[in-house]
């Protein structure tokens, strides 16, 4: 659809040290915080839903970053405890409703549920991607405004969930974590001969390798953990006004 599309691209895909975590979790921040600023009102209740499958590694990301969220809106709407915490706080709940195949409840109508009940002013929704690029496989933080189509990338499209379908604005915050094979091959022909395959030998490799073949790199388990970190800290400091990097850990503690 037509909108904002913002990609931050890691020099290290590693994250393994404490400053290119901490650049790429501001870079996240400010991207992010651009949306929330767009909102009305200066501290703006906002959902985040955490997509995706926690028990197939490579589609994890959703849920461990929400792991990661400071929560708030349990005490911003208590009118008694709302005066005595932290005023850097924000209006934030974080969930992570599942998947079809494990709840029998499609995603999106778990998060409209939701919506209609508690009326946030935005929903940030994370979640795994598949990349039409080996070389983006967890080297890349794609940030939108016009929602997002769970399952798509992999041929299995659920619910959109969008302002059009929710009636709030939605941000969606990805990472490519796989690959289908067809992609791969065509890749790693392409990087090796130097030319684009012509379509028709492509189409014959998509046929020999199966089209529903999916691939994603061995380091999967600790690419996740790093990158839902590293997001996780980036929309805290986004969504709690004030909050630095130091702040999001202490709290979390």
């Amino acid at each position: 659809k037509k909108g904002t599309y913002v990609t931050i691209e890691l020099k290290n895909v590693e994250l393994n040290t404490l400053e290119i975590h901490r650049e790429v979790a501001c870079a996240v921040r400010d991207e992010v915080g651009r949306y929330l600023n767009k909102i009305y009102r200066k501290m703006p209740s906002v959902m985040i839903a955490g997509l995706g499958n926690r028990f197939v590694t490579p589609d994890a990301l959703g849920p461990k970053v929400v792991e990661n969220i400071v929560v708030s809106r349990h005490v911003r709407v208590n009118e008694q405890l709302s005066s005595e915490v932290d005023q850097r706080l924000g209006e934030v709940c974080a969930f992570a409703p599942g998947v079809l195949g494990v709840t029998g409840v499609e995603t999106g109508e778990i998060i409209q549920g939701i919506v209609d009940k508690i009326k946030p002013d935005i929903l940030l929704a994370v979640d795994a991607l598949a990349s039409r690029k080996t070389s983006r496989i967890n080297t890349t933080v794609q940030i939108s405004d016009t929602g997002i189509v769970p399952g798509s990338g992999i041929g299995n499209r659920r619910m959109e969930l969008s302002e059009e379908t929710l009636g709030i604005p939605v941000v969606a915050i990805g990472v490519p974590t796989v690959v289908d094979a067809m992609t791969m091959a065509k890749d790693l022909i392409e990087n090796a001969t130097g030319q684009e395959l012509d379509e028709q030998f492509a189409e014959g490799i998509s046929r020999t390798c199966g089209a529903d073949t999916i691939v994603t790199p061995k380091n999967i388990d600790i690419a996740i953990e790093r990158m839902a970190q590293a997001i996780s800290n980036g929309l805290n400091m986004a969504v709690h006004k004030g909050f630095d990097f130091n702040d999001v850990s202490d709290y979390l503690m």
